[in-house]
């Protein structure tokens, strides 16, 4: 709930209300300086007097405070952070009054910091995502992640929208079963997703009015009341959000949008999971400060926002997109004469760039009835385990004229089955172990058996489970679909060394006598 550490004093659940039960407890955090009282503490205003708190940075040779990277007296290159011990009981109290509100019965927390200065986020932040059963990213920001498909066009009554309200928006509409195009910018959530953002929406009105002393600004009950809301829309392992408008839902687990705003995400619409957040929580809440130290600690945050889409600049793989509403008899001819599709002549996106035409709808082929029509779910999430997704893949492909079964079913145990195999069979041999209770961390077993800070009990982080979850896939694709005798052999090799490396061994205790006779 809140970017604030808690150590081993919160046990497994990182919480602050165990942590506070405690007493005082030592973190790590950003030092700040009270203007007024001198106190220290983790933010920037003073929690004893009320008063403003200046970042000071302390020399670890000589422990002055000083705003300088380097100690004046010293010569020594100063800390932005430092270990204090704090009252967190107190903290959370201070926090509880602030709002006015009733402390929930959980607040989590994180173990540690991981930013370059260890600052940390207010706890009356975490007290208001509790109560609205919200989540923070790394970044101080709520997102809820789903996949994506592509849409083109809407009618108001598949979406849950009125006619009345996509007028407003700005759509040539006059009745809930008409086709209108999609704007590029416009995007259809899931509903679920969709209340969940009411519940942030509801977050940052308290925050602003609780917190900050500002008006209210969503004022949401229902997620219909958020349509015309704006969020940004972040791709994974980028850095780059986009800017769109809520304008419907849809009961499909995914979130619709044009393909010129996926491209503009750098996302090629196969299926994977994007981020959305409320534009005014990544506004409020966003920070780098918060951004882990660590090499790819900038990913997956908003760092800029494209608040535009100009189809020139996004992926140039949607250029290649038809922009034809139907395909001419030559098309099907060199299809059948297995033709290169750069010797066919289809209007694509890439013919209309840089005129006023890119702006214009794209045409469809083919009319649908609705887009709930179809599978709401994906079979991958229906399935409850991995041996069953891989073994429904490789049925699936065996029916499939347009594909090769077996250089499928050797390219998954070659690439990825047998791949995954071997680096969790490393990954075993040089593991570390971990306390169940205080998740402590060692890179051997102790002797004692048990964990050598609380006395909890020691397990393996990586299990047999791990090692053996796509063997038993890689056999029988291996007999059923695959021709190649190395794939065979390198299946039944990989088995032969799990089995020496898990020796079943009779536990049973035998005498002296036994075991001399």
């Amino acid at each position: 709930h809140v970017l604030f550490p808690v150590g081993e004093e919160g046990g497994p659940t990182r919480s602050l209300n165990e942590a506070a039960r405690k007493g005082k407890i030592e973190v790590d955090v950003r030092i700040h300086v009270c203007s007024k009282c001198g106190a220290r503490g983790p933010f920037r205003t003073c929690v004893h007097c009320g008063a403003p708190a200046r970042p000071m940075r302390v020399c670890p040779k000589c422990g002055r405070y000083t705003e300088e990277e380097v100690c004046p007296r010293c010569g020594v290159k100063t800390k932005s952070h430092e270990k204090m011990l704090i009252d967190l009981s107190f903290y959370i109290q201070r926090a509880q009054d602030r709002l006015g509100v009733k402390i929930p019965s959980r607040i989590k927390g994180v173990k540690g910091l991981t930013s370059k200065d260890k600052v940390a986020e207010p706890i009356e932040k975490g007290i208001l995502r509790a109560l609205h059963g919200v989540y923070v990213f790394k970044d101080g920001t709520i997102r809820a992640d789903l996949l994506n498909l592509p849409l083109t066009h809407i009618k108001p009554k598949e979406i849950g929208v009125s006619v009345e309200k996509l007028k407003e928006l700005g759509y040539d509409v006059s009745d809930p079963e008409e086709t209108v195009p999609l704007f590029p910018s416009d995007v259809v959530i899931n509903e679920e997703i969709g209340d969940y953002l009411v519940r942030v929406a509801q977050f940052v009105d308290d925050l602003l009015e609780r917190f900050y002393g500002l008006p209210r600004y969503y004022n949401v009950r229902t997620r219909e009341d958020l349509v015309g809301k704006l969020v940004i829309w972040l791709a994974p392992h980028t850095s780059a959000a986009v800017l769109g408008r809520i304008v419907g839902f849809t009961r499909a687990k995914a979130n619709f949008a044009h393909p010129y705003f996926h491209m503009a995400k750098r996302r090629n619409c196969d299926g994977e999971g994007d981020a959305v957040m409320l534009l005014l929580d990544a506004f409020i809440n966003f920070s780098r400060h918060y951004l882990p130290e660590k090499r790819g600690g900038t990913m997956d945050a908003p760092l800029v926002l494209i608040p535009f889409i100009d189809p020139l600049e996004i992926d140039d793989e949607v250029h290649e997109m038809e922009a034809v509403p139907d395909y001419p008899l030559e098309f099907y001819e060199a299809a059948m004469e297995l033709k290169d599709p750069g010797e066919v002549k289809v209007k694509i996106v890439k013919n209309i760039l840089g005129s006023e035409e890119q702006f214009n709808p794209l045409p469809y082929s083919h009319e649908t009835a609705s887009i709930h029509a179809g599978p709401k779910t994906t079979k991958y999430v229906q399935l409850n385990d991995n041996y069953t997704k891989a073994r429904v893949q490789a049925e699936l492909q065996a029916k499939i004229r347009a594909v090769d079964p077996v250089d499928a079913a050797e390219r998954v145990i070659s690439e990825h089955l047998l791949r995954d195999i071997v680096g969790n069979m490393r990954t075993f041999g040089r593991q570390t172990f971990r306390c169940v209770s205080c998740n402590a961390k060692y890179r051997r077993m102790p002797l004692s058996g048990v964990c050598e800070k609380c006395g909890g009990r020691i397990i393996l982080t990586v299990s047999r489970g791990n090692i053996e979850k796509y063997l038993n896939v890689a056999k029988e694709a291996s007999i059923k679909y695959a021709n190649s005798n190395y794939i065979r052999q390198r299946v039944d090799l990989i088995e032969k060394e799990i089995s020496q490396i898990f020796i079943s061994h009779d536990a049973s205790q035998k005498s002296l006598v036994e075991f001399f006779s």
